[in-house]
Parts: C-alpha cells; sequence; structure tokens
C-alpha cells in the first residue's frame, strides 16, 4: 500500500514551525499533467493511510506549497479520476477537482472531452425522477442531489457543458422537493441544501426562505445547513436575514466542535466539514468575513488533529482554500534568489534536491510552506482496530473450515486449482455509519464466482447470512469490495451478522448435513456485524504476499480496522 507523510513549517523571515500536512497537494500542483501519474496513488485511493511505518521515498519528485492559506488541502481530481468505477457518487464528483473546478482550457475548441464523459459518468447515477443514488440510480437521496446538482451548477458556471435536459431534472426534483415538503422539528439538511443549489440557479421560492429564517431556524441540525440558508438568502438580496442565519451557523457550530461531536450523519458530515464550508460560504456571500480567521485557525487545529480526512472533508476544505485563495495573491516570495509573486506550486526533482533550493518570504505576513513525502512502505503493517474488527476465514464448498493462516498475517499453503469460500465479517462498535470493506487478494488467487451467499449459491454455509445487506459490491481482479450502510441492520436477533437457519442441511441420507455456525464469541461487545462471503479459486503457483483486509468508516475514516499481511503459497498441481 502506498504510504504518505507530509510536514509544515511557517516562514516568518526566521526558524520555520514544522507541521503535520496532507499528501495530496501534489495533484493540485500538477493537474494539467498529472493524470499520467494517477497508477502511483492507487493503492493509497480507496483506503486509509497509516503513516507509522517506514517509507521507501520512490517519487519521481517532491511536491512544495508555499501560500497564505494555512493549512493544505488534501483533496484533487486524480484522486477519483481512479476511483471513478467503485466510488459512490458523493466522491465521483472530485473528478473535476470539486468544488474548486478550474475553467476548462480555451486552447481545445470542442471543450474537455475527458470533462464531457465525467459529466456523463455523473448523470448516470440519475434517476427518472432526477434524483441522484449513492452507487446507482435509484432511491435517490436529496442532500446527495443537492449536492450533485451544486457540483453541475458549478461546473456550468466556469464553463463546461452540462446537458441541459438531465440538468433540469435535477433542478426540478429540488423544487417539488421544497414544494412538498413537510414541517419538521429536527434536521432540514437536505431542504437548506437544496433552497441553496435553487437560490444558486436563480429557482429559490423566497417566500420559503424568509419562512425557515423566521421561525425554523433553531431546528436545522447542522452548521453546515444554516449557513446555506443565509448564503440562499444572501444571493437573493436578503441581507439581515442572511446575517442572523449565518449568526446562528457561527454559535451552532461553536457548540458542536466544544462538545466534540463524532457521530455519524446523514449528509455525510463532520465538525471539520462544517467548519470549513462556513469559511467558504461567508466567503462566498460577503457576510461575517471578520470571522474566517478564527474559523480558519479552528480548522487548522482540527486537520493537524486528525491522521486522515474524509472525501466531504476535502472537499469542502480546498473550496474554503480557493476562498481565502485571494490572501495569497500579495504573497513576496523568492525561489533561489528570483522574486515570485504569488504562491508557489511546483515539483522539486531529485536533482533540485541535490542542488538545494531557498525558499524566502520577502514579505511582512507570515506564510506557510507544505513539503509533502510520498513512498511505499518498507514493512508490512501490523493489524489493527479503531472503532471496527475485522476476521477473514475460509471453508471449503461443503461448510469444512479450511486454516489459512496467511489471512491474519502469518504463513500458508495452498494447493493450484483449491477452491475456498472466503468469509470477510466486521464488527463495528456502533449501530450507524457508512462503511468500506475491501478484502484484496493475493496474485495466486482469483474469485471464481462473483455471487455472495446471501443469493443461496452455498447451502452449507446459509449460517453466513448476514443482517445488514451490502449497498454495493465489486468482484474485482485484485480485490473484493462491499459497502454498508450499517443503519440499516435487521432487528436485534440477527445483529450478530448470522440469521438463523436449520442446522441439518441434509437433503437425503448421502447427503451429510452442514457444519453449523461458529460459536459467538460471548466476550464480544459489537453493536453491529455485516459477513461477506465468495468464492476464490487457487490459479497460480508461487509465493505471494497475502495483502490485508480494510473497513473503514467513509465519513469518520478515523475509525478503521486491518488485518494482517502474510504470505501464501501456491503449490503447483501434481
Amino acid at each position: 500500500m502506498a504510504m504518505s507523510h507530509t510536514h509544515q513549517g511557517r516562514y516568518v523571515q526566521a526558524a520555520p514551525r514544522l507541521r503535520k500536512r496532507s499528501v495530496l497537494w501534489l495533484p493540485i500542483a500538477v493537474f494539467g499533467a498529472g493524470m499520467v501519474g494517477a497508477t502511483l496513488f492507487v493503492g493509497w485511493l480507496l483506503w486509509p493511510r497509516w503513516p507509522s511505518a517506514e517509507m521507501a521515498l520512490d517519487a519521481p519528485s517532491l511536491p512544495i506549497t508555499v501560500s497564505g492559506v494555512n493549512f493544505n488541502i488534501p483533496p484533487a481530481a486524480i484522486r477519483n479520476k481512479v476511483q471513478r468505477k467503485p466510488g459512490m457518487h458523493e466522491r465521483v464528483d472530485l473528478v473535476f477537482l470539486w468544488p474548486s473546478l478550474e475553467p476548462p482550457d480555451p486552447a481545445v475548441k470542442a471543450g474537455p472531452v475527458a470533462s464531457a464523459k465525467a459529466i456523463d459518468r455523473v448523470f448516470e447515477m440519475q434517476d427518472s425522477s432526477g434524483a441522484f443514488g449513492i452507487w446507482s440510480p435509484g432511491n435517490g437521496d436529496l442532500w446527495l442531489t443537492a449536492y450533485v446538482t451544486d457540483f453541475l451548477t458549478r461546473a456550468k458556471e466556469v464553463g463546461y457543458e452540462v446537458r441541459a435536459v438531465p440538468f433540469a431534472q435535477a433542478i426540478d426534483r429540488l423544487q417539488n422537493f421544497i414544494s412538498n415538503a413537510q414541517d419538521f422539528d429536527k434536521g432540514g439538511e437536505d431542504r437548506a441544501y437544496a433552497l441553496y443549489v435553487l437560490a444558486r440557479n436563480g429557482s429559490a421560492p423566497i417566500g420559503e426562505l424568509r419562512y425557515y429564517a423566521d421561525t425554523r431556524l433553531d431546528r436545522f441540525s447542522t452548521p453546515l445547513a444554516q449557513a446555506q440558508l443565509g448564503a440562499a438568502l444572501s444571493m437573493l438580496g436578503d441581507k439581515p436575514r442572511a446575517e442572523a442565519a449565518f449568526k446562528a451557523a457561527l454559535g451552532h457550530f461553536d457548540e458542536d466542535v466544544k462538545a466534540k461531536i463524532t457521530v455519524a450523519r446523514d449528509d455525510f458530515g463532520s465538525n471539520l466539514r462544517d467548519g470549513a464550508a462556513l469559511v467558504a460560504l461567508t466567503s462566498e456571500a460577503n457576510i461575517a468575513k471578520a470571522e474566517a480567521p478564527r474559523l480558519v485557525n479552528v480548522i487548522a487545529k482540527a486537520y493537524q488533529a486528525r491522521s486522515y480526512t474524509s472525501t466531504q472533508e476535502q472537499a469542502w476544505m480546498l473550496l474554503a482554500a480557493k476562498a481565502l485563495g485571494d490572501e495569497a495573491k500579495g504573497a513576496k516570495l523568492s525561489v533561489g534568489g528570483q522574486p515570485v509573486q504569488s504562491s508557489i506550486l511546483r515539483s522539486i526533482t531529485v536533482d533540485d534536491l541535490a542542488k538545494g533550493i531557498t525558499v524566502t518570504n520577502e514579505g511582512d505576513a507570515a506564510t506557510d510552506a507544505v513539503i509533502s513525502v510520498m513512498g511505499a512502505s518498507l514493512t508490512p503493517e501490523p493489524a489493527v482496530s479503531k472503532g471496527f474488527t475485522i476476521t477473514r476465514s475460509y471453508y471449503k464448498l461443503d461448510g469444512t473450515a479450511v486454516d489459512v493462516p496467511s489471512a491474519s498475517g502469518r504463513t500458508a499453503t495452498l494447493a493450484q486449482n483449491d477452491r475456498l469460500v472466503a468469509v470477510v465479517k466486521v464488527e463495528s462498535d456502533e449501530e450507524y455509519g457508512r462503511i468500506l470493506l475491501a478484502d484484496r487478494l493475493p496474485a495466486g488467487l482469483e474469485i471464481e464466482n462473483p455471487r455472495l451467499v446471501e443469493g443461496g449459491d452455498i447451502s452449507s454455509l446459509s449460517w453466513l447470512k448476514s443482517a445488514v445487506k451490502p449497498e454495493h459490491t465489486e468482484f474485482r481482479d485484485d480485490r473484493f469490495v462491499a459497502a454498508f450502510d450499517l443503519s440499516k441492520s435487521g432487528d436485534s436477533e440477527g445483529s450478530d451478522g448470522n440469521s438463523d437457519t436449520s442446522t441439518d442441511n441434509a437433503t437425503d441420507d448421502n447427503t451429510p448435513a452442514a457444519p453449523e455456525a461458529p460459536a459467538k464469541d460471548a466476550s464480544s461487545t459489537a453493536k453491529s456485524s455485516a459477513t461477506v462471503a465468495y468464492i476464490v479459486r487457487a490459479v497460480t503457483p508461487g509465493k505471494f504476499v497475502h495483502p490485508a483486509a480494510t473497513v473503514e468508516d467513509m465519513y469518520r475514516p478515523e475509525r478503521y480496522a486491518r488485518t494482517g499481511a502474510g504470505t501464501l503459497t501456491i503449490t503447483a498441481q501434481k
């Protein structure tokens, strides 16, 4: 797995102050040519980073950023360019450097072909009502629909071609939602975002906005929702109500930060995401801008304390940095004694480093410097459990357990053409969360039958059925991927991931009874779990790394787990 470290120092004429930062300024710095190097990031893109192991620094260049923004922003288009196939819709949109959205290249007469294809990919997840689904069309999510329509709106604003009919359907869906929305006691995140997007498109009902601002403002559950109401009112010219909404949002944010709220949310968010959004929206509305330095300081501290960030946090932090970008225009820097009248975004080669490079702050204001170092771990990373536990086990097709120690970090041997059922079980200490599980395969194994046990393919292992059905699955050449929403788990009776089945699966006297399910761990404190299974075959003789299986909460990435990585030997068929 690719690994990354970043360090940041503040240049104030004298000694720099180092800070830990994220890796992803490279794609931002080299966006024009960066697609060529996208495959370098595949190991990092879908799963968390664990920056504790020794690194092999094999990157072709060292990205360096010097600017006036005091936090570095990790997202970039490349991250989700590679993720387009397995990614959920909220992640796919980052293919455009969302939400900074660089304008299309004017030198290209017909417009960027890649960009047009990416927008078409977005529309592939739109259903007939105009709503967008998370993993596919159907079961449209209204907050996500507003998010995607916001993305498409910004793409149109900077000059990308967006198909008129499906875009109009998305706008109509949001308008219908607002027109038919019932009163609520708490929540409102989706309707606040819908009103913001409609206002950005000149279609928001001013009466609805004023009603919510005057009578329901305290019922909106997040600072982002209140700020979106304020931004929508500002766009429609109602500054007094907009200022009141932003004041409520800022107060709400302070309360959430003080309370250290970390619960799973329906709007894919977190305090860090909301803080970044407040910076972006207050700048956009030109309201409460005096609060920006304080907010930026809070965000920077929160970001420093985090090892990982979600795509939502990354996207809104990027938008916040873009909103604050004017501060960097007055930067006075020099590189090797040559003056540079702007921020610096460039990659330093090995030869540059050998010669030495000096960046000097020639101005009066403090300026941040970010150096990103990337490389691959020299040693396998150990198993870890932070909020989740993940276990792998294997069975013959008749249900007999097979010991494969390499699945937990040791060594194991299989014979060529052995067929096994791989079973992966995840347990969580919480009842909620959108999680992504990835079981990566040794190179000598391949998935033979891309169907889950839940489909009834393996009657002898029917006890493997899970109370939580996956929202999305992928059977790829090198891994099995499944996504779950733990809030959709079944009743407590099935919460352990198993469903009640007869222990006698025999069909006649010549068919043995299937093995019973393994005994439950009496010491387990898991509040929810999910189990998946698939068939693999040993196809290639040799000695292979058995990669770790991982699980992460996609919107609280500090919650994750990883098995050990072992060694699997496959002996040739005699």
